[in-house]
């Protein structure tokens, strides 16, 4: 069974890859990526699978860039160990800031990896976004007049 590894965040980015993972079925075994105070995300989940935990970057709007640094790379480093283990054949994201890390372990270690850029950026990208554009196997946008404006861009349609 092919195994899909899913970051989720909170709020509308979860609410994007629940619905991409409701059209996939449970054919595949899943391994769901949260952020570690994330109580409530994990409860939401329909089609089962491995949960795992790692640091967001940033969990408040006030947060210092030393502490957001620092979670970035123990997010990083967690993110590689659980890839490294539990090998799943892609990783994909609907673009919560968890990705950025969990992406970079997963390219370290050959993993393909899928960004769907989030329905709410119609004209730009999201930060998320313009760190992965070019650096990830598949890179999704749910806007033509987005895809027409960012280069190796593949609109999608939308999720929602």
């Amino acid at each position: 069974m092919k195994k899909i590894a899913v970051v989720l965040g909170r709020g509308g980015h979860t609410a994007q890859t629940f619905a991409l993972i409701d059209a996939m079925g449970d054919e595949f075994e899943y391994l769901y990526i949260v952020g570690l105070l994330d109580k409530l995300t994990p409860k939401k989940i329909r089609i089962q699978g491995r949960v795992l935990c790692v640091f967001a970057p940033r969990l408040l709007p006030q947060d210092s860039r030393v502490m957001s640094g620092l979670r970035t790379i123990l997010t990083l480093f967690l993110s590689f160990i659980y890839l490294f283990l539990i090998r799943p054949n892609v990783v994909i994201s609907c673009g919560t800031g968890m990705t950025v890390p969990v992406f970079y372990s997963a390219r370290i270690l050959g993993i393909p990896t899928v960004f769907i850029e989030s329905m709410s950026r119609v004209e730009t990208l999201s930060q998320t976004g313009r760190l992965l554009l070019g650096k990830v196997s598949l890179f999704f946008v749910q806007w033509e007049k987005l895809a027409e404006n960012t280069p190796n861009a593949i609109y999608g349609g939308q999720l929602l």
